[in-house]
């Protein structure tokens, strides 16, 4: 059976901020994947994606991450 993904988080520049959203949702059982796609202005863009079925609890929980660093 095929996953349907979509992107949750977009970021550039160094991984670490997306490898900390990754890290988190999958602690929280979400089923995520990173991409690392190499730009000519800003060297890379990293993309979270997650199953089109977790979108919803994925994007809170995100939300809730993203609420605790700022």
């Amino acid at each position: 059976m095929w996953i349907k993904w979509v992107t949750i988080h977009e970021s550039y520049g160094l991984p670490r901020v997306a490898q900390e959203c990754r890290r988190f949702l999958e602690i929280k059982g979400i089923q995520v994947r990173l991409l690392s796609k190499k730009t000519k202005r800003a060297g890379y863009l990293y993309t979270l994606q997650v199953p089109i079925e977790q979108q919803e609890q994925a994007k809170k929980w995100l939300s809730e991450f993203k609420s605790t660093l700022g």
